[in-house]
């Protein structure tokens, strides 16, 4: 589905992405993993056409252009933004219908707008709520509906659980298995090595905008690259 071949992403004079290749197959979870300022953000922000790059991003077997987010969106390629991106000064339901706006679909689209409230009940209580009143879960599911809206083949999730309490950081791992049991697929941006090698199928563990170690995720838990970068030489046991 996806395939990336000597990716390079600058910031004016800093290469935040240096020479990046990897691969993604319909249907699979695969994960980024890495320390902050490791490249992951960067390399799926490239491929969501938010920002300029070199090299070659394949989907579908087609080439994708730098900075074409609007184009891609259309594709099938949705990004769940590191922070969650949403629109504190709209409603819960505005929001939502942000998410369908690229769909020419609209009747079709009212109706996935009431299965994202049925998936995730707590948005239908809080449908006219302002979004920046919700709790950190509640602004994830909000911005994980608001992608799935947009009927993705390939959805970008970046940082999914960052800063959310044990038990949501549970929730959003176990949603994000299940999208992928219903035949989506997922690239997975992540620094919770733990979580995310339990339910991925491949890794690729990036430090200073490289890829430095890749492979299934059940070998990569017991790498002592990956043991070492996260938990201090211990193994991951998944």
């Amino acid at each position: 589905m996806l395939e990336i071949s000597n990716l390079n992403v600058r910031y004016g004079a800093i290469q935040g992405v240096r020479g990046i290749s990897l691969t993604v197959k319909a249907g699979e979870i695969v994960a980024l993993i890495g320390a902050n300022g490791a490249g992951k953000s960067t390399t799926v922000r490239a491929i969501a056409g938010l920002l300029p790059f070199t090299g070659d991003i394949a989907y579908e077997g087609q080439k994708l252009r730098p900075n074409a987010a609007e184009k891609n969106l259309r594709a099938g390629i949705a990004l769940v933004p590191e922070g969650r991106g949403i629109l504190g000064r709209m409603t819960v339901e505005e929001n939502l219908q942000m998410g369908i706006y690229c769909r020419s679909d609209h009747a079709e689209a009212l109706i996935d707008i009431n299965r994202m409230y049925d998936r995730f009940p707590i948005l239908r209580e809080r449908r006219g709520n302002l979004a920046s009143l919700l709790s950190g879960g509640e602004q994830q599911m909000l911005a994980i509906a608001r992608a799935l809206l947009s009927r993705p083949k390939l959805l970008l999730l970046d940082e999914p659980s960052l800063g959310l309490a044990p038990k949501m950081t549970s929730f959003v791992f176990d949603l994000i298995g299940s999208l992928r049991k219903e035949g989506l697929t997922v690239m997975l941006v992540e620094q919770k090595a733990r979580h995310t090698l339990k339910i991925a199928d491949r890794a690729y563990l990036l430090e200073m905008g490289k890829v430095v170690t890749s492979g299934m995720a059940e070998s990569l838990a017991n790498d002592p690259q990956i043991s070492e970068a996260f938990l201090g030489g211990r193994a991951v046991n998944i």
